[in-house]
């Protein structure tokens, strides 16, 4: 859950401190944890920033009505709620029913195999859901609830089957499609009279609402408003100042007076002078997107009369039980796709949801923030004062990093069409590509433990839908300085994740390094009309487009590579424009439906190793180690480096190859007024064999330099 007492400053949004702006989760996720109950109210744990700009109440056309949420462990269904504009207006939930669909809540058939006998079966339970709202008066109006998730539970002996279901929001339409043995359990469930197997969904409504700050916060370091970054629209995320290394850390000081979220904003509110007229600003509140889970059983006995059953086959309705339930079977099957790299991904097919399929990627790396498109990485240091106060130490370092799946939407949409082209894919959906289903370990409460790795494996881990949220402390300042000088200089810390879920062992490999961070970053617009596509590389990193992936509307695939192999760069922020009939000549005569690119993030973070010691602080202190040019006998150096004042060792070891690339040596220090500024460094040259030619030791002073030049041996 996030820390909603402490918070950082990441893009134009406050975050909690062990939060990243991540893609939401399922809802369902987000009630994992939480007491059981037909009828639950949270805040949504991952949408939880805030936006630093002044809420401003204008006079709208359509009037929307937003609930303060005072406590939510008290909600119930007829709880009723002031509106956030005017206190006269009692807010209400709507009451939610669910109904067969068409007077058909249960369908089935057999599968026939090529000799004509029954191999298998397919059905689908069809459900309508309606939202009764009470009477609208004055003074009484309905809470607008958006439903983004259905679940059936399906009930056996020793375990509950989720499967989960197609939301049509405009028809109010739910479908839940199943296959094998889901089939036989699910009406097994609906008719039956014992109540602990009677089935039944969780619905997952969200909404908008307010509550108030009823207390303090902290902030995560010397809390300082970027001003500039209140003024950014959503195409100008690359204008965030460069961050791709850890630069000054997040600091949080014991003893020290908590900050009032409230007066901050209040300054910013103040510095923008927004004082217009019919504005209304109130910044005691924070809009916030909540979760409501509704719980309904789904139970109707089979009737005397087929005309009148809710379940048929392709003979209309009938009245018997028609199934053999067999329990003992494999929710998830390991298939094996042409083309598919297994030491990349392991795919698992579900054996009780039409099209749904587990994948398990074998690689997961750093992700990328959603508002700022930066690593989300951060340090936070834990400070202390000393005596009068003239000194200040760090008692504990916090490292945190999301990190997620390495499967890009390219890569998403291309296995779809490798499922599809080698039969793969329950029936013969024209729509396959909106129609399959990827779900992720962390979506079936898979077990997992990381090892390989000793600062890793003790962390603490958090799950954030498809993504891991991990959490390090260490109090060994020597051993978070080796941690950043590895990060800062792109070497991988690597460690293995163990899934486990019944029958399924998978295992995937964490790489930690800042050059190898995963997300979308290409926003794409495409015009029918002009038969134009617009792309934009909104992260702060140049990109390399491989190739192209289109669909027209009739699904006809294209792949092109060709055109990007001689392509330039896009530099962070930079848009192109491209014609239709450059990606696919068909498309000419055909609408294009979706396009997807092939492409890779190009980090080269040394560029901004200068930028980054000119940011050294009191505790956290950068210098560049550079190489200058040496004999071509030379093949590798050590560099072993003495932090006098800590007596921190540190030991480097450069190749011949990358002599050039210069080293950003990072360490922590006490904040005093009797500092030692010196280090000293002792440097070994050795030759192709690995033989010593030449020691050198030499002095540094860092309060009056920032870069330790490392001589020619003679």
């Amino acid at each position: 859950m996030p820390d909603l007492k402490t918070l950082k400053l990441q893009g134009t949004k406050l975050v909690p401190v062990n939060r990243f702006n991540l893609e939401a989760s399922k809802p369902s996720t987000s009630f994992k944890g939480t007491k059981a109950s037909n009828f639950k109210v949270i805040r949504h744990p991952i949408i939880n920033s805030i936006q630093i700009k002044p809420l401003i109440i204008r006079p709208l056309i359509t009037k929307e009505y937003f609930p303060i949420i005072e406590n939510s462990q008290s909600i119930r269904e007829n709880s009723t709620f002031k509106d956030f504009t005017d206190s006269k207006i009692n807010l209400y939930f709507p009451e939610i029913e669910v109904i067969p669909n068409n007077n058909t809540l249960f369908y089935y058939e057999n599968i026939l195999d090529s000799k004509g006998q029954n191999s298998d079966l397919i059905g689908r339970i069809t459900l309508k859901y309606i939202e009764k709202n009470k009477p609208s008066t004055p003074t009484q109006q309905n809470i607008a609830l958006n439903l983004k998730q259905v679940v059936l539970n399906l009930k056996v002996s020793d375990r509950v089957i989720t499967i989960n279901g197609n939301v049509d929001t405009v028809k109010k339409e739910i479908t839940f499609h199943l296959i094998g043995e889901a089939v036989k359990i699910a009406f097994s469930n609906l008719v039956t009279d014992i109540d602990r197997f009677k089935c039944n969904l969780d619905l997952f409504f969200d909404f908008k609402g307010y509550s108030k700050f009823k207390r303090n916060f902290i902030f995560a370091k010397d809390f300082k408003f970027n001003r500039q970054l209140l003024n950014l629209k959503p195409t100008e995320k690359s204008n965030i100042k460069r961050k791709m290394i850890i630069e000054a850390p997040l600091i949080v000081r014991k003893g020290t007076a908590k900050n009032n979220i409230k007066n901050d904003i209040r300054a910013i509110q103040v510095e923008k002078k927004l004082t217009a007229k019919n504005e209304k600003i109130t910044p005691d509140f924070v809009k916030s997107t909540f979760l409501l889970k509704v719980n309904k059983t789904i139970n109707y006995p089979l009737p005397n009369d087929p005309s009148k059953s809710l379940y048929k086959t392709i003979g209309g309705g009938f009245i018997n039980h028609p199934f053999n339930l067999n329990e003992d079977f494999s929710q998830y099957q390991q298939i094996f796709v042409p083309g598919v790299n297994f030491d990349s991904l392991s795919i698992y097919k579900s054996t009780t949801t039409a099209n749904e399929f587990l994948l398990i990627p074998k690689k997961y790396h750093i992700s990328r923030d959603t508002d700022t498109m930066k690593p989300c990485i951060e340090t936070i240091f834990h400070a202390y004062e000393e005596g009068t106060g003239l000194t200040e130490d760090i008692s504990k370092i916090n490292f945190q990093f999301a990190i997620g799946p390495n499967l890009s939407e390219f890569d998403l949409a291309k296995l779809k069409i490798d499922l599809k082209k080698n039969n793969f894919l329950d029936g013969n959906s024209i729509n396959y590509l909106t129609d399959v289903r990827f779900i992720y370990p962390n979506e079936i409460n898979s077990e997992y433990e990381i090892n390989g790795n000793h600062l890793l494996q003790n962390a603490e881990i958090t799950v954030d839908g498809k993504h891991f949220l991990i959490s390090l402390n260490t109090e060994n300042l020597n051993e978070a300085s080796i941690l950043i000088n590895a990060i800062n200089n792109s070497i991988s810390q690597y460690a293995n994740i163990n899934f486990k879920h019944k029958e399924i062992k998978d295992t995937a490999v964490i790489d930690i390094n800042l050059e190898k961070t995963i997300g979308e970053i290409i926003e794409i617009i495409f015009d029918e009309e002009s038969k134009k596509i617009n792309l934009t590389n909104v992260s702060i990193s140049q990109c390399k487009l491989n190739s192209v992936l289109t669909i027209d509307n009739n699904n006809n695939i294209h792949y092109n590579s060709s055109l990007f192999s001689n392509y330039p760069l896009l530099d962070g922020g930079q848009s192109v424009e491209l014609l239709h009939t450059q990606l696919n000549s068909n498309l000419a005569s055909k609408p294009l439906k979706d396009v997807y690119f092939d492409f890779e993030s190009i980090e080269n973070i040394s560029d901004e190793f200068s930028q980054i010691v000119s940011s050294s602080t009191n505790y956290n202190r950068y210098i560049q180690v550079q190489i200058q040019k040496q004999e071509t006998d030379i093949n590798k150096i050590q560099i072993k480096l003495t932090v006098n004042d800590t007596g921190s060792v540190f030991i480097i070891e450069k190749l011949k190859d990358d002599f050039r690339k210069p080293i950003l040596f990072n360490f922590i220090i006490k904040n005093s007024t009797s500092l030692n500024t010196t280090i000293g460094y002792e440097v070994n040259y050795f030759d192709i064999d690995n033989n010593i030619i030449s020691s050198k030791n030499f002095g540094f002073d860092f309060s009056t330099s920032s870069t330790i030049y490392i001589p020619n041996h003679n």
